[in-house]
């Protein structure tokens, strides 16, 4: 890829969790339901739909740094009666990431055109540990992470702000996300959004988009 005569984009977003690395909440349920002592939550399906999906909102919260590492830990050991150190509750909470190797390459590529901007709603114990087992992630110009500035996807504050990092207008932006939520937050404040479905639709989205 070279950059053609349009030159218009200059900047490319991208999602994190179910871009470049797939995950499982699942997963997590599984791992910390074989600690509960609450009978409901001895069914992974029952700890899933709790944790991720009704009430509280507790990960949006840890995400959002709304609440500290320590506090998320009490939170959910209580909430879900687990008897488990932290380090255990840590490592079946981190180790749920699977690399998309094509969308790494293809990062790898974009990186001789373009500044590269990673967007992520996600919380300290995560990243912490993505730093640490995927270098894709320091191919970036920069993170902005909802639980270091307290904005999470949608809200247009969190694309204004990587905009302004990168000194670029929004027309002079493309954004990738798996949700279409998010995708929509990025074209209300003008950035070019696109929804991830493969590896060959984003690939030929920027090409259409950035080097007409």
């Amino acid at each position: 890829m070279g950059l053609g005569a349009n030159g218009m984009i200059r900047l490319i977003l991208f999602d994190l969790g179910k871009v470049i690395l797939d995950f499982s909440h699942l997963k997590i349920a599984e791992g910390l339901s074989r600690y509960s002592k609450d009978k409901r939550y001895q069914d992974p399906g029952n700890m899933l739909e709790d944790m991720v999906f009704n009430g509280t909102g507790v990960i949006a919260r840890y995400d959002n740094g709304d609440m500290t590492t320590e506090e998320f830990f009490s939170y959910i050991r209580e909430t879900f009666g687990l008897n488990i150190s932290f380090l255990q509750f840590k490592e079946i909470w981190t180790e749920i990431f699977t690399e998309n190797k094509g969308v790494s390459d293809l990062i790898e590529r974009l990186k001789k055109d373009f500044t590269l901007f990673l967007l992520s709603n996600t919380n300290e114990l995560h990243f912490n540990y993505i730093k640490e087992r995927f270098p894709v992630v320091h191919k970036f110009d920069r993170w902005v992470l909802s639980y270091e500035t307290g904005l999470s996807k949608p809200d247009p504050e969190i694309y204004r702000l990587a905009l302004s990092q990168a000194g670029v207008k929004p027309e002079e932006a493309i954004f990738i996300d798996d949700i279409a939520g998010h995708v929509r937050g990025a074209q209300s404040v003008g950035i070019h959004a696109v929804e991830f479905k493969s590896v060959e639709q984003i690939t030929d989205y920027i090409e259409e988009t950035a080097y007409e």
